[in-house]
């Protein structure tokens, strides 16, 4: 008896240490992530500090795309790297220099408190971002023209989700009710799975649509089964073997009044902060954009004659897109597009188009209104024009006037 506990005693110390290890590795991974990605102060210092160690250690020639939108640059999967490598260098040193061989109990518990604020805090941010007109907005004129063949899979999960105002906002209100039930203890468990739940949909959706926020919608799930780590032997008794099981709550009290009234009082400030900087989108209401819609040249007259609409030329106009406030498009016959500034003027009836806001007048054009087309006159550049257009609005595109039906016959899959 006394010889297998010899030698399964350093057996039990080694695998002690490699769970305090693990244990200490993912706390120090959950504050790297969370300190050095958006929503950070931190990140452009930390991601300039990554760039040097890519350019000078590593001879790697990476660079720092600024504001392009995308959360999966070859820089962000360094600093996702550098962290793995900084997370794994902490948990060592503190195992090293930790004598007393402590359990991280109670920083466990704090670190799981950061995470479920963090996680509430993004799950507002974008539940909100989708109940009124925030991250998909209504598709545009420019986007309901797009060929489906020709679209990005991104571009498709955009037009997918602004075609529907009902189901974006459905999502948001998912991701809403998650962010809220995590900022509480006593559902935080509940929040978390709910959360995930939620994440692993918009995970998926990135992943396969290539949306190039992969890392940090995966972190977020990541996240929600860290929080439910701990309960995880209660959950598998309850939903596998279906036997009793009570969630670990632990009621975090004060001895003194004035330190409870103020506990109470710093978390309803940051629930506050947290909903009142979240909800800045429900309140954005998009510019008009004056004249609307998708122009179809049907007659096309320059400098006195007619130039054919079916020749495959860079000069004819195919259709004129107004699609923005201050910004017109133009396909011309060869299919081709060009962008323009386009400043249009009800009162005077004109359209105005620029290169650039900066540059001199490209095209000036009046417009009239009639029963069944509109007609535009005016110069492009030395050129005099005229041209015959039929306008196509929003409501007049199959994507937006089918709307939702009980009753179906046949699928109306065209």
């Amino acid at each position: 008896m006394d010889n297998n506990s010899t030698v399964n005693f350093p057996n039990q110390r080694k695998r002690n240490a490699l769970l305090r290890f693990l244990h200490l590795y993912v706390i120090s991974y959950v504050y790297l992530f969370i300190f050095t990605s958006q929503f950070s102060p931190l990140q452009g210092i930390y991601k300039n500090g990554v760039l040097w160690l890519c350019k000078n250690v590593f001879q790697q020639q990476v660079e720092l795309i600024k504001m392009t939108g995308s959360g999966d640059t070859t820089l962000d999967y360094w600093v996702v790297a550098v962290n793995i490598g900084l997370a794994a260098v902490v948990g060592v040193v503190v195992l090293l220099t930790d004598k007393k061989q402590r359990t991280f109990k109670d920083l466990h518990w704090f670190t799981v408190v950061v995470v479920r604020y963090y996680v509430a805090m993004i799950m507002l941010s974008y539940g909100f971002a989708k109940l009124h007109n925030g991250q998909f907005p209504a598709n545009s004129i420019g986007r309901l023209e797009e060929k489906v063949g020709d679209m990005s899979p991104m571009g498709m999960v955009w037009t997918m989700m602004g075609s529907s105002t009902g189901y974006t906002f459905v999502s948001g209100l998912l991701e809403a009710m998650g962010g809220f039930l995590l900022l509480f203890r006593r559902t935080k468990t509940f929040g978390a799975l709910f959360s995930m739940t939620v994440m692993i949909n918009v995970a998926l959706l990135n992943f396969f649509y290539d949306v190039p926020v992969k890392i940090f919608s995966s972190h977020i799930v990541l996240f929600c089964v860290f929080m439910v780590s701990g309960d995880a032997i209660a959950l598998y008794r309850f939903f596998i073997l279906h036997q009793p099981s009570q969630l670990r709550f632990q009621k975090r009290t004060s001895d003194k009044r004035w330190k409870r009234i103020a506990l109470i009082s710093v978390k309803c400030l940051v629930i506050a902060f947290f909903i009142f900087s979240s909800s800045s989108m429900l309140f954005y209401t998009p510019p008009a954009v004056p004249m609307e819609g998708a122009y179809s040249v049907e007659k096309l007259i320059i400098n006195n004659q007619r130039v054919p609409l079916c020749s495959n030329d860079s000069v004819g106009w195919k259709k004129i897109l107004i699609s923005h406030a201050g910004k017109t498009s133009i396909i011309l016959n060869n299919d081709s597009t060009r962008a323009f500034h386009g400043l249009v003027d009800t009162g005077k009836k004109t359209l105005t188009l620029r290169k650039t806001e900066r540059d001199n007048i490209y095209a000036f054009l009046h417009y009239d209104v009639q029963k069944d087309s509109i007609i535009f006159a005016g110069n492009i550049g030395r050129d005099s024009v005229k041209m015959k257009t039929i306008r196509k609005k929003k409501e007049d595109y199959k994507l937006n006037s089918r709307g939702f039906h009980w009753v179906n016959e046949y699928p109306f899959n065209r």
